[in-house]
């Protein structure tokens, strides 16, 4: 009972061949050692150091950092981005806005001026379906259907 097993010498032979196959290929990712001497370090970088232009490091690192503050500077003069400091100059900011939003959402309720008046010496022209009616119109209006009530009862 204990006896081989028929085709075991079979995976036997493609284990090996695979195992074989894998070493093979591990072998040659070895890296063989050089006889060659060791890559000279390069100096260390310090303030001092030549970046371009025959300017030193800190030099270029002075000049990024002033162009960068003025561009800051810049912005925030442009955009009054200034941050409030106090809970009351924020509530105050706040209380501006909302009345600023209220003054224009009135201004856009007004009808034009030359609606709003009459100007002497023109002639009172049809009222359109389209147009606005101001006040005094819809006084003079009502005066004249009220005049016309009375006559008619009279």
């Amino acid at each position: 009972m204990a006896g081989p097993r028929r085709g075991a010498g079979l995976l036997w032979a493609l284990g090996g061949a695979a195992l074989g196959g894998c070493l093979a290929g591990v072998a040659g990712q070895l890296v063989e050692p050089s006889t060659a001497p060791p890559k000279p370090k390069p100096p260390p970088l310090t303030k001092e150091t030549v970046v371009f232009w025959d300017m030193r490091l800190w030099h270029v690192v002075g000049i990024f950092s002033l162009f960068v503050l003025s561009i800051i500077i810049t912005l925030c003069c442009v955009f009054n981005c200034r941050v409030p400091r106090t809970r009351k100059e924020i509530e105050a900011r706040y209380l501006q806005r909302k009345a600023a939003k209220m003054y224009t959402d009135k201004l856009e309720t007004v009808p034009p001026l030359n609606e709003l008046t009459e100007i002497p010496g023109e002639e009172k022209k049809k009222k359109k379906k389209d147009s606005v009616d101001t006040v005094a119109i819809k006084v003079e209006e009502d005066e004249k259907n009220e005049a016309k009530k009375k006559k008619g009862e009279k």
